[in-house]
This record gives C-alpha cells, structure tokens and sequence, in this order.
C-alpha cells in the first residue's frame, strides 16, 4: 500500500500532573504490541511533560480496524484514560511524505 494511502492518526494526550512518565509508557507498550503500524512517533512536549503526541500510520485499513478492535486496545485505554486529565484528541489523517521512505 503506498505511503498516501495509509491511514493515520494524530493524538494529543495530556496526563494528570505527574502522570507523564505512566502515559509514554503504555502509549510505547502499546505500539510496540500492536502489530498495526509500521511507523509511529511518540513526541513529548518540551513546555509540558505530561503531554504526548503520537502519530501512529497503519499498514491498512484492516490493521487499524483490528487494532481498534482488540483486547490490546480495551486493556490499554481503560488504563490511559484513567490517567488523563481531559479528554484525548484524535484526528484522523493520511501522510503525504516521511523518511525514511520505506520503514522496514
């Protein structure tokens, strides 16, 4: 699947104060267990350590919906939502350009 047509997400999440290191750490378990994406880019806010942005590119349609669907996902989320101190962002998108071209 090219690059363009790969679904992606952008996702804010900012935890309770002191609760940063906590959220990164499922947040990198996640993506690493996941199987679903072969690219993905945990940052972490200079002005704020308690806010993680992820950009996460599924191989496939069917690799997010799997994903979104799995045990993995519900154990995870219950867990990191407990631990945010509003509502997560997420929007949805496709990449246009990255590098490396090919990740594996």
């Amino acid at each position: 699947m090219a690059l363009q047509d790969q679904p992606a997400y952008i996702i804010k999440m900012h935890a309770k104060p002191g609760m940063g290191d906590r959220l990164f750490e499922l947040a990198t378990v996640g993506m690493q267990k996941s199987n679903s994406s072969n690219r993905y880019t945990i940052l972490r806010e200079d002005d704020d350590p308690d806010v993680l942005w992820n950009v996460e590119v599924f191989t496939s349609e069917e690799s997010k919906a799997a994903y979104e669907n799995s045990d993995l996902a519900d154990e995870l989320r219950d867990e990191i939502i407990d631990l945010l101190a509003e509502p997560p962002m997420r929007i949805a998108a496709h990449p246009y350009s990255a590098l490396p071209v090919d990740p594996s």
